[in-house]
């Protein structure tokens, strides 16, 4: 299954008049078995002849990073775990954008968050887009409030959107805003593979008591409810699969005392399932959430001519498999109305064998592996040569300004802007300098009388700190008001709403430049000229900017979209000034105090004081810089996707 790294170099040149297509996912064989997977990899096969696929996805196996995987090039980004069913890959989306330029058609199956972050900052845009729509989000739906907007961006950027049954479309609000891109394709299955034994009209098992499940081991699969099903029943369970409730299911089993009638059977090989298939007396796919959106797994207990158990779901499940002809189909999560309708087919061999048999025939009819391969084939097509070109609203028309374009714009704006303000200044911007040095003395005497300490040796760090609040104070109260002072620009969509913001960095910037001669000339004239500290401190400034033009950005945005926010954050600077360590000295301060320990500004400080100063870092201090880097990364790309609206909010 698994190939050399120059078989996969061979894979991904051969034939390249072929379009070649990504499939994205969060995970792939061979990690995983699953629908999902079979899905994609049905793809890949199916339309071998007409694009050349490949496969990006994480994995938690360090190595290979590259394989192939029946003749597809699979690359596997190194994930640490999952964190509420997502991948923890943070180097995934920045593979992605690298990959995208590679290929001339982009596969997302959906739900998968860290491609939707990608697609909704606008990479990618000069790629078709395809969404397989495989669920929406159902386990962790308390997430959807960040979600579902890069979720929206992606769809309205994508050609088409691929769904297994309509019925998705009408019960998924979604994908109901978006109802002309999507295409109907079931799901299709080659009913060869599953003729062992022959299926014949007179076949029925002899033991008459074999119910087979198939999936993840996962909550939404329901198996702990088939496992209750089996209690005081007489029929055998076999659950093939793998997946994080195996140890409790385990436990259920034990505690039921089940353990001479139910088996977890683990994963097991393809050739293998297909047997256990045919061997089966009935199928029982006992769901229990809208996650379930299709049950793939039904599909092939159909081609093996088995009689299925199914739940009613407000999805296609209850749809392939219908009530009273290939399935019985029973409420979700109720064990005994699911035990009654295993012992309605386990003692009716006539029965089984007629459900059996119709089941058989709606596989061969409505799912075959022919219709989902042409019409997957049109639909890749039809995206692959239509103009490749942002499908966006008469509201929001698109930006073709991109990130480095933005950057330069706004260091262009920022310096007209600092020209313009002291055009025939004698002193220019150096008057900020000047009233720096006054506050730095007026503050250092009154420092120096409260505490009793040589201030002499203490002004240059003070004016340090001056300097480095000064910026990151101006940058968040300028960000408040920069969309306003803009408003004609962004209606007109002249310029996107991020330049204004990021104008303001770079100004407070400039300005922090002519400040920063203050503490020079301190340091001259007062220190010792050792050099030696300034190295290290800088990966901490550098960490201070980062923090504070993605709090601008934040807060900028916050205070467009609800205006009374703005004298909030005024005020807010002002205790956080006061309740800092940026005039105080070490000497000064009660480092144990809540105050200090919680306030983010004090670890933002320390992280490039305590270097220059000649001191270490404290791990604690780094930690909480960094996680508060990360909390503002977040929120600042969630601020960018709603930042589309700031014509509406002016």
């Amino acid at each position: 299954m698994h190939h050399s790294q120059e078989t996969l170099q061979e894979t991904l040149h051969e034939i390249p008049h072929r379009p070649s297509v990504l499939h994205i996912f969060k995970i792939y064989y061979p990690d995983l078995f699953g629908g999902t997977l079979t899905v994609i990899r049905d793809i890949c096969a199916g339309l071998k002849d007409a694009f050349a696929s490949a496969v990006l996805v994480c994995s938690q196996s360090a190595k290979p990073r590259e394989l192939v995987v029946n003749d597809v090039p699979v690359e596997r980004v190194r994930s640490f775990g999952n964190l509420l069913s997502l991948p923890a890959a943070p180097t995934y989306p920045w593979r992605l954008w690298r990959k995208i330029a590679e290929h001339d058609l982009l596969a997302l199956h959906a739900p998968f968050p860290l491609a939707d972050l990608v697609f909704a900052l606008g990479f990618g845009a000069k790629r078709p887009l395809v969404v397989h729509w495989h669920a929406d989000i159902v386990t962790h739906a308390g997430l959807r409030w960040f979600i579902e907007p890069l979720m929206r961006r992606t769809l309205r950027r994508a050609k088409a959107i691929i769904v297994s049954d309509h019925v998705l479309v009408e019960t998924t609000p979604l994908l109901r805003e978006f109802d002309d891109k999507c295409h109907v394709v079931p799901f299709g299955i080659d009913t060869s593979g599953y003729d062992w034994p022959k299926i014949e009209p007179h076949h029925v098992n002899d033991r008459g008591r074999l119910v087979l499940a198939c999936g993840r081991l996962v909550p939404y699969k329901g198996f702990d409810v088939l496992i209750r099903a089996a209690v005081n029943r007489k029929f055998e369970v076999w659950i093939i699969g793998e997946g994080t409730e195996r140890p409790r299911l385990e436990q259920m089993i034990r505690e039921l005392g089940l353990t001479d009638r139910v088996r977890l059977l683990g994963s097991v090989s393809d050739s293998e399932r297909i047997k256990l298939m045919c061997l089966s007396d009935v199928f029982v796919m006992p769901s229990v959430t809208n996650a379930e959106t299709f049950g793939l797994v039904q599909l092939e207990a159909m081609a093996a001519g088995r009689p299925v158990v199914n739940t009613a779901l407000d999805t296609a499940v209850p749809r392939v498999a219908r009530h009273g002809m290939e399935a019985i189909t029973v409420p979700p999560g109720d064990a005994e109305k699911l035990g009654e309708a295993i012992d309605a087919l386990i003692g009716d061999p006539e029965r089984r064998r007629r459900m059996g048999l119709s089941a058989r025939t709606r596989a061969l009819t409505r799912y075959s592996a022919t219709a989902f391969r042409e019409g997957m084939e049109t639909v890749y097509r039809n995206a692959v040569t239509a103009p490749c070109r942002e499908s966006a609203t008469a509201a929001e028309p698109p930006q073709a300004t991109s990130w480095p374009d933005s950057v330069r714009i706004a260091a262009a704006l920022a310096w007209s802007d600092m020209r313009h303000r002291y055009v025939r200044s004698l002193l220019g911007p150096f008057w900020m300098s000047l009233q720096m040095a006054i506050v730095v003395v007026v503050l250092g005497s009154v420092i120096g009388q409260m505490s009793n300490a040589d201030i002499l040796s203490r002004l240059p760090m003070l004016a340090l700190s001056m300097t480095a609040w000064t910026f990151l104070n101006s940058v968040v109260l300028d960000a408040t008001t920069a969309l306003q002072n803009s408003a004609s620009l962004i209606r007109d969509r002249a310029l996107p709403p991020v330049i204004f913001l990021l104008q303001c960095t770079f100004r407070q910037g400039l300005f922090a430049l002519h400040n920063a001669c203050v503490p020079l000339l301190l340091w001259l004239v007062l220190s010792h000229h050792d050099l030696s500290h300034a190295l290290p401190a800088l990966p901490g400034l550098l960490l201070f900017v980062a923090c504070t033009f993605a709090l601008g950005l934040v807060l900028g945005a916050m205070a467009t979209r609800y205006r009374d926010l703005k004298p909030i954050i005024e005020s807010t600077l002002m205790l956080a000034f006061l309740a800092s360590p940026v005039i105080w000295s070490a000497e000064m301060i009660n480092h144990r105090a809540t105050v200090m320990r919680l306030n983010p500004l004090t670890h933002l400080f320390a992280v490039w004081r305590e270097p220059l100063a000649g001191g270490h870092v404290d791990p604690t201090s780094l930690v909480y810089v960094l996680v508060t880097l990360g909390l503002l990364i977040f929120a600042s790309m969630l601020t960018l996707v709603h930042l589309r609206k700031a014509a509406f909010w002016i």
